[in-house]
């Protein structure tokens, strides 16, 4: 049997070590977003090197945040509690790198401060937005950032410019690592599964230092490794008003983004898992807002939850929360050692993006299982369809968007994802697929359950509501079906299906007995077997609904109410 470690369990110390390794060595490959930050703005190789320890330090502290999960003193829950890191994220990158080209380091601060202001409020509004916000977004998100990864890391494997030769030195170190994931993953077994992309990444390092022995250069020098104060501030942060709206973009995509990322969570930590929980969702994303706050007052760029990492956790089924402690301690203690940045970043880029890639397959599946809990009428597919097609072309065709985009829409417009997810947005807006709607069927208890089973099929595919959802309200249905002709044996029943984005409802209004508990179950054959059938009727009705309410109208006609939640 495979071992699987719960998000509350206590690993082995050795599962514990290898698996915050593994999370550590995926999310370096992040630290290339703050390193291009520096470089744009002219800072010299001293100057990029302490960036790059304030932004290990950053990723640490924004890790730590989001893995506290609880209450602090009277103030609202801060952090989502799941292993779920946080890394620098291409949502700011296209911002921070005009930004600082123009205004420095300090402007790049300030902006970023500014960002995760916006996420913390954000995060407070996150259940009342949910009608915009509807989960088959929250899939097409989770789904656009498994592409994006998983090309991201394409291009690390095989080198970025596509018309020079692949380098074997290069590319075969990466697709051994690859290989042995994959082939740790499939058949290694539950202990080499747990430490599949380690040992792949070892793998693929030891090849490129045997092709290139000169490539990886590790000081031996003691004092190195010595642990030393870190200077701060690097930057006094100003703002520069005039770049902000790249960066409320950026703050919106990331809040997105986590409300995904925490959906995937939640997902693979419950078997059983039926809808979002706003509430960890809220406290989840003010966890990513206040870490990205945190980076902007350490001096450097924004933050965001890492959808790789949920892939990697769901890889290797190790999902401890103890790891996301251990990652955010690890990233604090290497920002205080002064080669670390530098040994990380000596890793083949090739090498990460194998490991970038294993992760993010998970990722685009989880995506396409979120999308799969909804049953998609026309409207929601042409909303979904459209903003994924319209998310692809923008990094197949950039010279379209760079020349024909309006100027006032191009400092908002930075990536596929932004594009795709406002693109969504709107168009959820515009086919108002959140609004309350209500549909009407007059039945004969006397044609059985069979027209209240296609009813309600149909009005649930056509308001694009979870199948699950629309299964309990047939089973429901078909409960109700079984007492109908004894509470109204002549006259139809009215039967009304309300949809919404919070709740689908379902209510049978009739003229004639009411539906009440009934005596207990007995062999006596002188009991009342239809009062005692309409007990057992009502009773497993209230069980498969979320909510039941019964009471007589004003005309003396009897109601039903059933409510599941989405």
């Amino acid at each position: 049997m495979t071992a699987r470690y719960e998000l509350h369990s206590s690993p082995p110390p050795a599962v514990l070590l290898t698996a915050v390794a593994q999370h550590m060595g995926l999310m370096a490959v992040t630290l290339v977003f703050p390193l291009l930050v520096a470089r744009a703005a002219g800072a010299g190789p001293d100057t990029q090197a302490h960036y790059l320890q304030l932004s290990m330090l950053a990723m640490g502290a924004a890790t730590l945040l989001q893995g506290w999960g609880r209450r602090v003193f009277r103030l609202p829950q801060i952090g989502s509690g799941f292993l779920l890191p946080a890394v620098f994220t291409a949502a700011y990158l296209p911002a921070a790198l005009a930004v600082a080209r123009q205004g420095g380091l300090e402007a790049v601060a300030g902006l970023t401060i500014a960002a995760g202001l916006t996420e913390i409020v954000l995060s407070r509004f996150i259940g009342r937005l949910r009608p915009y916000l509807p989960v088959e977004i929250v899939g097409l998100s989770v789904l656009m950032i498994g592409i994006i990864l998983g090309i991201v890391a394409l291009k690390l494997i095989v080198g970025h410019d596509m018309e020079l030769p692949l380098e074997p030195s290069e590319t075969g170190p990466a697709l051994a690592a690859l290989a042995v994931m994959i082939a740790l993953a499939v058949w290694g077994g539950t202990r080499l599964r747990t430490v599949a992309v380690l040992l792949g990444l070892a793998t693929g390092i030891a090849l490129h230092m045997a092709y290139q022995p000169a490539a990886i250069g590790i000081s031996l020098d003691p004092a190195a490794f010595i642990p030393r104060p870190i200077a701060w501030p690097l930057v006094t942060p100003s703002f520069e008003l005039a770049l902000l709206p790249g960066f409320l973009v950026g703050a919106l995509a990331c809040t997105l983004r986590a409300f995904g990322d925490m959906v995937a969570s939640q997902k693979i930590n419950d078997p059983v898992w039926k809808r979002p929980d706003y509430a960890n969702i809220e406290a989840g994303v003010l966890a990513d807002g206040l870490g990205t706050l945190a980076a902007g007052l350490i001096g450097t760029m924004g933050l965001n939850t890492y959808s790789a990492s949920v892939g990697l956790s769901l890889a290797t089924e190790v999902l401890a929360r103890r790891v996301a402690l251990g990652v955010g301690l690890g990233w604090i203690a290497l920002a205080f050692l002064p080669q670390a940045a530098g040994l990380l970043l000596q890793v083949p880029q090739g090498v990460l993006g194998a490991a970038l890639l294993f992760a993010a397959t998970f990722v685009v599946m989880s995506g396409i299982a979120i999308l799969g809990q909804r049953l998609l009428d026309a409207r929601r597919t042409l909303a979904i369809g459209l903003a994924f097609f319209l998310g692809l072309s923008f990094d197949e065709m950039p010279g379209f968007y760079a020349h024909h985009l309006p100027p006032a829409l191009q400092p908002l417009i930075t990536s596929s994802l932004v594009l795709a997810l406002l693109t969504a947005l709107a168009l959820n807006a515009l086919f108002r697929l959140g609004a309350r709607t209500s549909h009407r069927l007059a039945w004969q208890p006397a044609t059985g359950a069979a027209p209240l089973r296609r009813f309600l099929s149909e009005v649930g595919a056509r308001e694009g509501a979870r199948a699950e959802s629309v299964l309990r309200l047939s089973q429901i249905a078909e409960e109700f079906a079984e007492a109908a002709a004894n509470l109204s044996p002549a006259d139809p029943v009215a039967v009304a299906a309300r949809f919404d984005e919070y709740a689908l409802e379902l209510a049978f209004t009739w003229n004639g007995r009411p539906l009440k508990p009934g005596p207990a179950p007995t062999l006596d054959s002188a009991a009342d077997e239809d009062a005692i059938m309409n007990g057992v009727v009502l009773s497993l009705m209230t069980r498969l609904a979320d909510r039941l309410t019964t009471r007589q109208l004003a005309d003396g006609r009897q109601e039903l109410t059933c409510r599941v939640d989405q």
